[in-house]
């Protein structure tokens, strides 16, 4: 039972003459009218749904593959497995993670403790088994959600069992990469397994997944400049890069092992009022032990370091760096949802994210040092984690000047950040030498929101909102140790509070059409990571790597939606604009020659998007999604970096492109396939890098998909795909995976 996928909007009933009755009886048309929950906005700007139905077209051994054709927007997916799979929206940087929510299950997924491609949802908690159906929400304009839905917002929603229920499924994939001097095939497998039951008013889900996968390769070496004079050292193997100099070696393949194991227990307060319980704890280990070069010597043998002379000029190579990290996550919540009568309904969650463990070491980058246990560095995280809170009440009015609805609540959240790095003497054990940095610091957000609509005329409606957030910055904290002495000192605090308005006017004037114009503006708070990262001199002076007085971006955005609703088929064309202030981003000052997270004094941000769904077209069975997108985002201003002014704002595409297929062929057989497109974006903020391609560049791409499910019978059915089917190269500075195999047997109960 979910509020939003209880009653839609209406649905009516006719039925039919009674022909064969021996007197005739005629029979009154009933309409049966559904009203929308309290707690359910009517759509604000764009808004896409991804039904469970829809993954049986997707090869999904993630969850976040199901975002995948999902209109301008990517996840910057390198592998399977990947823990750094960032999700932007629109017109953000790739890197700027801290502007997209993601939840699932009532449960922060996001990982505001900083912005980068460090800090990607934690997607593993929800598994593409467990999936209802998941909302895409577009732009900051919702008062339920923080300035960091400036992007947009993910709101996944598992299933709960309504009766006995089982599955269980194995799967392999197989990936082609060759580039540069790699040519390799690697494999993974997956298995999950799960059971729930209804039991009266209790029911439970219980999940375990175990995935393992070789990741290719994701960092390179180069060398650059003219080189040196010949030392007599002469190689082969090294290959030219675009921007001068060349690429000599690979950090090799990774090695990801990771399991989930998940608990869900509901508890049904009454017929429209439910309490669930969320418990999952997840065990990761990555590892990258195997780097590659590519130079070979006059006597065929590899070079991994030391001076060596490439095409008759000498430079100096090291071997990539050997690394393995460890991580335990324990995952936990509560939610309270559905009517509690006199009209008012309750939405409430409570939720938990505590890294218990997480370890990363790493050797140095003389190759045969690190073979044999020789110095590294340790990260390592104390205490870090998140925690929310969320509860919202929604009534039905009768109109008059309350309106017709009215939703408020309260949100918190508080992300402790705590990292510590070591240098050891020997890489892949705690041997500790000394500490070279440790960050602390802790973000705390209180807000209120409220939402409130009113039917102005027959077919036009008006919401008003407004969000109020206090944000408080503490325990800021670095030290370091010198020799024998640690330093260390604290930041001040800080504290901001911001009224954030938003309006929405809406035209319908039938069931077919509908036309709306929405008005916000957001603010995005620092993370930690943007506030505290940075190093002390031996005085315990900070020094100017790090700027803890940044500004919070203030967003003003505008969208337009209009959609037009046929009986098989929707069209929706969406206009926007963001403006953004003080939009962060890591550049380096030409004035102080320092780079750290600075503030953009102005983006400007347009953007229009198609999007249409059609059902049965040309032949019954056969689905088609469609969508088309173009993003101008331009920097207006830029102290720190005047010559960026008047470009295009990095990783961000003109044009993206997906479409989706799916054709029930027969009772058995079921064909999927999808085709993704996005236009090259420049990588640097003057755009100066042009159209280079490779390694540490973005790329334009165009991809194929191919998926097949058969059922074998009422419980068995296997299914086979490719991704990537022209083995496209491409790259988000690291490389997204080439030709991707998969295979699959599920059995269902």
């Amino acid at each position: 039972m979910r509020l939003n996928r209880a009653i839609g909007a209406v649905a009516s009933l006719a039925l039919p003459l009674g022909a064969a009755a021996e007197e005739a009886t005629v029979l009154q048309a009933v309409e049966v009218v559904g009203e929308r929950p309290a707690l359910v906005s009517e759509p604000t700007a764009l808004q896409t749904e991804v039904m469970a139905e829809k993954l049986e077209n997707i090869n999904s051994p993630e969850v976040s593959d199901a975002l995948k054709y999902e209109p301008n927007l990517i996840v910057r997916k390198r592998y399977i497995g990947d823990r750094n799979a960032t999700l932007s929206f629109r017109e953000t940087h790739t890197t700027q993670t801290a502007r997209a929510v993601v939840m699932g299950d009532g449960i922060m997924l996001s990982n505001f403790l900083g912005s980068s491609f460090n800090f990607a949802p934690r997607w593993s908690l929800m598994q593409p088994e467990e999936i209802e159906w998941i909302e895409v929400l577009y732009g900051p304009y919702s008062a339920e959600y923080s300035g960091n839905a400036m992007g947009g917002a993910v709101i996944m929603h598992g299933r709960m069992p309504e009766q006995r229920e089982a599955q269980v499924s194995a799967g392999v994939f197989l990936q082609d990469f060759s580039a540069y001097g790699t040519d390799e095939t690697y494999f993974g497998y997956k298995t999950h397994a799960s059971f729930g039951d209804r039991q009266g008013p209790w029911s439970y889900f219980l999940a375990t997944d175990w995935l393992q996968n070789e990741g290719h390769p994701q960092s390179f070496g180069i060398v650059s400049g003219s080189g040196g004079a010949p030392v007599g050292n002469p190689v082969e193997g090294a290959h030219d890069y675009p921007a001068g100099g060349y690429l000599y070696n690979s950090a090799g393949r990774s090695d990801i092992g990771e399991s989930v194991s998940k608990i869900k227990l509901g508890y049904d307060i009454n017929e429209r009022l439910q309490a669930r319980v969320t418990l999952a704890y997840l065990d990761r280990n990555e590892d990258t032990l195997n780097p590659e070069t590519y130079l070979r010597d006059a006597a065929g043998q590899p070079v991994y370091n030391g001076e060596v002379d490439i095409d008759g000029a000498s430079y100096k190579v090291s071997s990539q760096r050997l690394g393995e990290s460890k991580a335990k996550d324990l995952i936990y919540g509560a939610e309270l949802e559905g009517a509690l009568g006199q009209g008012w309904e309750i939405k409430s969650a409570l939720s938990f994210y505590d890294v218990l463990e997480q370890k990363q070491r790493r050797s140095g980058t003389n190759y045969e040092e690190a073979q044999s246990n020789g110095a590294g560095t340790l990260t390592e995280d104390q205490g870090t984690g998140w925690e929310t809170a969320d509860v919202k009440f929604g009534h039905r009015h009768d109109g008059g000047w309350l309106g017709d609805r009215v939703l408020f609540g309260y949100h918190f959240d508080r992300y402790r950040l705590d990292q510590a790095n070591y240098n050891t003497t020997h890489w892949r054990s705690d041997d500790i030498a000394s500490l070279s940095g440790d960050t602390e610091g802790t973000t705390r957000t209180h807000a209120l929101f409220v939402e409130n609509e009113w039917t102005l005329a027959p077919a036009w409606g008006m919401t008003l909102g407004a969000r109020q957030e206090w944000w408080r910055a503490y325990d800021g904290k670095l030290a370091r140790d010198f020799g024998a002495d640690r330093v260390s000192a604290a930041y001040p605090e800080r504290s901001e509070s911001d009224l954030s308005p938003k309006a929405s006017f809406s035209y319908r004037p039938d069931a077919d059409w509908s036309a709306t114009l929405s008005l916000a503006l957001a603010y995005r708070y620092p993370t930690v990571g943007e506030l505290y990262q940075g190093s002390i001199d031996n005085t315990g002076a900070f020094n100017a790597s790090f700027d803890p007085d940044l500004k919070k971006e203030k967003s003003f955005a505008k969208n337009l939606t209009v959609k037009r609703s046929f009986d098989s088929a929707s069209v929706t064309v969406s206009l926007w604009e963001n403006d953004v202030d003080d939009a962060i981003y890591r550049q380096t000052n030409v004035l102080t020659g320092v780079t750290n997270y600075q503030n953009v004094d102005r983006v400007r941000s347009r953007g229009v998007e198609l999007v249409t769904g059609f059902q049965n077209v040309l032949t019954p069975g056969l689905d088609l999604d469609f969508n088309l997108s173009f993003t101008d985002a331009e920097i207006l201003k830029n102290s720190g970096a005047p010559e960026s002014e008047g470009k295009q704002f990095p990783r961000v595409p003109k044009w993206r492109a997906n479409a989706l297929v799916g054709y029930q062929a027969t009772e058995q057989l079921r064909l999927g396939g999808g085709v993704r497109y996005a236009s090259d974006p420049y990588d640097s903020l003057d755009n100066s890098d042009g159209d280079r391609s490779g390694f540490g560049y973005t790329d334009s791409f165009l991809v194929f998909d191919a998926r097949a499910v058969y059922a074998l019978d009422e419980h068995f059915s296997v299914a086979g795909g490719v991704d990537n089917l022209t083995d496209e190269r491409y790259y988000v500075y690291h490389p997204y995976p080439g030709r991707t195999y998969y295979a699959e047997v599920k059995w269902k109960y």
